[in-house]
């Protein structure tokens, strides 16, 4: 349900009111910013990406629905394009593996308490653009392996392939960082 502040926000954004989209970047471009921070490699990717993605978000006000929160349809419009962003320009080849859960993410281990998380945030923007998009959208922001085989347009066994890759990625390299080892992924 939008509240009238938002509808006022949302209608002032149509009309292009530049005051109404500075108050829609100050209340919303943080969250669209985390987002687009989370599935990008690097900061320039990611200035970039929540570029792209506001602009998207301003000259498309008109198809917002009203039946999810603004905060929600803004957050899905940010995972959608960052994913988009990604497809557009994955090149990598997939072989099968078999699934896998990634149980610290869910039952942090001793390791935990030793890992800071801006270098856990670190270790998953250094994986490939694939799986890094999709152990987010797994880990993160909760989507089953279905949902992300439909957004992102991979087959099911490609979804758990690249979790798979992820998480014995990040496995490695938090062990070899705990380990104080040169590590290269």
């Amino acid at each position: 349900m939008v509240t009238k502040e938002e509808q006022k926000l949302i209608d002032g954004c149509i009309q292009g009111k530049s005051v109404c989209q500075k108050q829609l970047y100050l209340d919303y471009g943080p969250i669209v910013k985390g987002v687009c921070h989370r599935y990008a490699a690097n900061e320039e990717e990611a200035e970039d990406l929540f570029h792209d993605t506001f602009v998207f978000i301003l000259t498309h006000f008109k198809e917002y629905d009203h039946i999810t929160s603004l905060g929600g349809w803004l957050y899905r419009i940010a995972v959608n394009k960052a994913v988009d962003y990604y497809r557009k320009r994955s090149r990598h080849d997939m072989q099968e593996l078999n699934d896998d859960l990634f149980a610290s993410a869910i039952n942090p281990s001793p390791m935990a308490e030793v890992l800071s998380l801006e270098q856990l945030v670190s270790f998953i923007n250094e994986l490939p653009d694939r799986q890094r998009i999709v152990f987010n959208m797994f880990v993160i922001d909760g989507y089953s392996q279905e949902e992300i085989g439909k957004i992102t347009g991979e087959s099911n066994t490609n979804v758990r392939t690249l979790m798979f890759r992820a998480k014995a990625t990040l496995r490695k390299r938090i062990r070899k960082y705990l380990n104080h080892e040169e590590f290269d992924i």
